[in-house]
């Protein structure tokens, strides 16, 4: 069957309005949870405020990457979390994401 640009159009638009919600839930539910993690443990964390961004951070790309599994049809629908050193290194750059958020953070509102 031949690809052509508006098949790959059709299939973007039917996965956004079939999967919309669920692929919403799967980044907010696992976003809440850190949000909500990271008030209370800022209460009485011992480590570096920097450490708990990055280990939070990492946490939350390890929940959506584990949702978007097991929650789209068994589905693998991030390429590189199809092997271990691909969601190993998702999982690094969200912690690495959330370490410089934390600088930015307050670099600029400081």
């Amino acid at each position: 069957m031949p690809v052509g640009i508006k098949i790959v159009y059709e299939v973007l638009i039917s996965d956004l309005i079939n999967l919309g919600i669920v692929l919403f839930l799967i980044l907010m539910i696992p976003v809440g949870i850190s949000l909500i993690i990271s008030r209370y443990t800022s209460w009485f964390s011992a480590i570096s405020d920097f450490a708990r961004y990055f280990v939070i951070s990492a946490l939350t790309m390890w929940l959506v990457l584990i949702g978007s599994v097991e929650l789209l049809y068994e589905t693998e629908v991030i390429a590189g979390n199809r092997t271990s050193i691909g969601t190993f290194l998702h999982v690094i750059a969200g912690g690495l994401a959330g370490g410089i958020f934390y600088k930015l953070r307050y670099t600029i509102f400081a």
